[in-house]
């Protein structure tokens, strides 16, 4: 008995039936792809801001530079509210980097929204921070920040942790210093956590959940470590003159060049009369032998007692003994 063939869309309607099914297959096995942030260009971006922001305040203390002495010393909180606001306002709340974060390629991503995301294709995709985000992040960073300088200052002005008399503020500074040093103490346990996962490098971000990502998934690190390398070569080799500086003798090294730069013609047109150390007309004149040019009698003592390889500074002989100066019979005393 010859089977019936199948109608000519069959394969179609099956396909779309079954369409459907391997969808929901493909979506049920995609997750999310790990990624990993450089915690270097974290760091180095966090750094790039802070220099950024400092920069900023010198040129405008320089505006100010003809005004009182001082002025600005009392306003300094008020002064670094603002260009933090002004970075903040220019960056982060028009959706572009920071200028930390733009040379290091890095972009803040709301990680809240990437967990509900279907598609990923680089592990990058993610939208920006929300509005509300945006305005909690100023708050906390510009805000919690002036908020506290200003409560530090204010309470150390007033001595509060001095004032036996008053209990409340004795209080209130015993209080701050309990905050304060657990946020010290959070910030170091949110450390521990960044250098083990690499997100989130405050506790800002972590509780926004702004993580950092990077902006252009196949752009490198590209910083040059030229300036450093010159700085850190420049900086051993000074430290190793001043370490050796004070252990040359200037008298040696002075007698080592000395047959460089003049002939011993010369050295007889020298002024003999004087001692060569000190450059002064000797008191106890003492000769030093062989050569018998003439010393004060302590110079040339305390030469020959730090250096028995002493050498005469006008001659560069080796002195093996001293005699004194215009003893006819002299007393030959040797090193």
């Amino acid at each position: 008995m010859a089977s019936i063939p199948p109608p000519q869309d069959e394969w179609i309607d099956t396909y779309q039936k079954l369409l459907p099914h391997w969808q929901s297959l493909a979506l049920s096995h995609q997750t999310i792809i790990p990624i990993s942030i450089s915690r270097v260009n974290q760091f180095d971006a966090g750094r790039l801001d802070i220099e950024m922001s400092a920069m900023l305040k010198e040129q405008l203390v320089k505006v100010f530079s003809l005004m009182k002495p001082g002025m600005l010393f009392q306003y300094e909180p008020e002064l670094d509210a603002f260009l933090e606001f002004l970075i903040w306002r220019f960056s982060i709340w028009v959706d572009k980097p920071t200028p930390g974060n733009g040379l290091m390629n890095l972009r803040y991503r709301d990680e809240r929204a990437v967990e509900t995301r279907a598609k990923v294709r680089t592990g990058l995709e993610g939208p920006g921070l929300t509005n509300a985000q945006k305005i909690w992040y100023c708050i906390a960073t510009v805000g919690g920040q002036y908020l506290w300088a200003r409560l530090q200052s204010f309470s150390a002005f007033r001595r509060w942790g001095d004032s036996e008399q008053r209990p409340l503020a004795r209080r209130a500074w015993i209080l701050i210093q309990r905050i304060e040093a657990l946020y010290k103490a959070a910030s170091f346990g949110n450390l521990l956590i960044f250098l083990y996962t690499g997100r989130y490098r405050n506790l800002i971000e972590r509780a926004l959940r702004a993580r950092l990502v990077y902006g252009t998934p196949n752009m490198n690190r590209a910083v040059s470590f030229e300036y450093m390398n010159r700085q850190l070569v420049w900086n051993e080799f000074s430290e190793m003159l001043l370490l050796l500086l004070p252990l040359l003798n200037s008298s040696t090294v002075k007698g080592l060049f000395a047959p460089f730069s003049k002939d011993k013609s010369s050295s007889s047109e020298e002024d003999v009369t004087t001692c060569p150390i000190c450059q002064a007309s000797p008191t106890t004149p003492f000769l030093a032998l062989p050569c018998q040019h003439r010393y004060c009698y302590y110079c040339l003592r305390t030469r020959c007692a730090a250096s028995p390889s002493f050498r005469c500074s006008r001659c560069n002989e080796p002195v093996i003994a001293m005699q004194r100066h215009g003893v006819i019979n002299p007393k030959i005393s040797s090193q």
